[in-house]
């Protein structure tokens, strides 16, 4: 399909604002949908007048890539800096590279084999961050809407990534797997909704606070994660 569960739009779009790109690469963008948050959230929402709305004003460099050309639409002409027709297989080599990759709901398309060897090429072009989501639990299906490469051939879960230095990882409502694989000297960006931030209050909201400030939200969350002995995550207020 050329859509994907919505489970994962808050953290990925405050994924991409913390990595702060000034390039992105799309890989199967289907409807277009993270391109029109991508360029909403990088452009758009930092304009300081209304012509700051306009395409012409807009800094962030968009591309994309997608293997089946008949979903392509006007849309995308308008969001996109480039879209490449094609396997991203057969095209990420011959491309340049950029701050941030994103794949979404692509990965469970290729089998095992296929797709680690997809990783490490995004990795290869990446200059920040490789950023990826796919369903937690793929149910196997042949293709739909006409298109071959809507089967489903793969499951992905945190150990097919333990070959890569520094991994965020999260499942959301056991429907949606977010993995973020930063390219050193970077750090992973933090998992958490964009929308999810509340003000810290009382005692513990000033210590988890004071953490935060002093380690990075990365550091304290694994802190308090093992202090208290159950996941525990922590963010920048």
């Amino acid at each position: 399909m050329p859509t994907s569960a919505p489970y994962a739009i808050p953290v990925i779009v405050h994924a991409v604002r913390q990595l702060e790109p000034r390039s992105i690469l799309d890989v199967g963008i289907g409807f277009g949908k993270y391109g029109v948050l991508f360029r909403e959230y990088l452009d758009i929402w930092n304009a300081d007048d209304v012509n700051g709305i306009c395409r012409d004003a807009w800094a962030t460099r968009l591309d994309g890539i997608e293997v089946f050309a008949p979903y392509l639409t006007p849309l995308h002409d308008y969001i996109y800096d480039h879209v490449h027709v094609g396997d991203a297989l057969d095209l990420i080599s011959g491309l340049d590279s950029y701050d941030v990759i994103f794949m979404g709901d692509v990965l469970e398309h290729f089998d095992k084999a296929e797709g680690k060897r997809l990783i490490g090429q995004l990795y290869d072009h990446a200059n920040k961050c490789v950023l990826l989501t796919y369903p937690t639990n793929a149910a196997r299906r042949g293709p739909l809407l006409g298109n071959p490469s809507e089967a489903h051939r793969s499951v992905w879960r945190r150990e097919d990534f333990d070959e890569y230095e520094r991994v965020a990882y999260t499942c959301l409502e056991n429907r949606a797997d977010v993995c973020a694989i930063a390219k050193p000297p970077h750090t992973p960006p933090f998992l958490v909704g964009c929308f999810a931030a509340r003000r810290r209050t009382g005692w513990q909201g000033k210590i988890a606070t004071a953490l935060v400030r002093t380690l990075g939200p990365g550091a304290a969350s694994s802190l308090t994660t093992r202090f208290l002995g159950r996941p525990i995550t922590l963010r920048s207020e």
